[in-house]
């Protein structure tokens, strides 16, 4: 359960960062049409992410172990996509932002 509950936590967190690059993207990002990507990712990971942030709460607190599961299920959703994007970038051999 330990272990589980530190997964979530990591994964959790790791949305939150990159919640966060987003919002940092789109406070730099100059190009209209970027901006529009970035805000309507905020908008979808924004809800996801505090109701991720509150079943992992309530579920540490309630030591349920199902709670967890799916927290680190729902959490990991964000992960795929940047991960995806990424490996998308290399294949495509998109240039590197300064």
């Amino acid at each position: 359960m330990r272990y589980l509950l530190l997964a979530t936590w990591a994964v959790f967190l790791l949305d939150v960062v990159l919640v966060l690059q987003l919002a940092y993207n789109l406070l730099i990002l100059r190009d209209p049409e970027a901006q529009a990507a970035a805000r309507g990712l905020l908008v979808l990971l924004g809800p996801l992410l505090a109701g991720v942030g509150v079943l992992l709460i309530v579920s540490a607190w309630l030591r349920s172990r199902g709670g967890l599961w799916i927290a680190l299920s729902l959490g990991a959703i964000p992960l795929f996509f940047a991960i995806n994007t990424v490996i998308e970038g290399f294949w495509r051999g998109a240039p590197a932002v300064p």
